[in-house]
């Protein structure tokens, strides 16, 4: 859109405060993943320094003790590693993983895309649900990728393949439940024509 001066001349028209008002919102879902993804990883990180200092025999140094941890945190999202000092001496994967490394970066996924996507009465719809989704996921994935190269230098480095679709997968559920849940849990769970009782206890 453009302006009309006494002159004749064009200028352009301000920008719409919505427009100037998303771009930071979508920065701070950005970062809201990004920090999701090293708060699950710095617990992990402790765990495991913890660990390997009350070790009385430790195997490696800190920087064995913190791959391990990225390992760990992509173990919850159900990403294979592979262990090569095995008896046999053929690698093999470690794929069980344990239900509250599972629980950990789902909560702080699901936390991080609610807060983005809850907005205030002044605010409405400043910043749409699939932006909100897709901001946090871009933060979660990218701090994904980092740890999944960083973990191949462990002694269990995760699997490139199973890391590319099992953490996007997990982020993805987590993402949308955080949002749907956000916005009012529009379009369900349940028919409304069932009792109000009903569906919030379900929920």
């Amino acid at each position: 859109m453009t302006q009309v001066t006494e002159r004749g001349t064009r200028l352009p028209a301000a920008p719409r405060a919505g427009v100037r008002r998303r771009s930071p919102a979508a920065a701070a879902c950005v970062v809201g993943g990004a920090v999701a993804a090293g708060l699950g990883l710095g617990f992990l990180a402790v765990l495991v320094i913890v660990l390997w200092i009350s070790s009385p025999y430790p195997d490696s140094g800190p920087g064995g003790a913190l791959h391990l941890a990225a390992g760990l945190w992509l173990l919850g999202h159900g990403t294979e590693l592979v262990r090569y000092e095995t008896l046999s001496g053929v690698p093999a994967p470690v794929g069980v993983t344990p239900l509250l490394l599972v629980a950990l970066p789902v909560l702080l996924m699901r936390r991080a895309a609610r807060l983005g996507g809850a907005s205030d009465e002044d605010d409405e719809d400043v910043l749409p649900a699939t932006a909100v989704f897709s901001a946090v996921l871009c933060g979660y994935l990218a701090v994904g990728a980092l740890a999944t190269v960083y973990a191949a230098g462990g002694p269990m480095p995760a699997d490139p393949i199973s890391a590319a679709w099992h953490v996007p997968l997990v982020a993805v559920l987590a993402a949308a439940g955080g949002v749907w849940g956000a916005k009012g849990r529009p379009l369900g769970p349940l028919p409304n024509w069932l009792p109000g009782g009903v569906r919030r206890g379900f929920v």
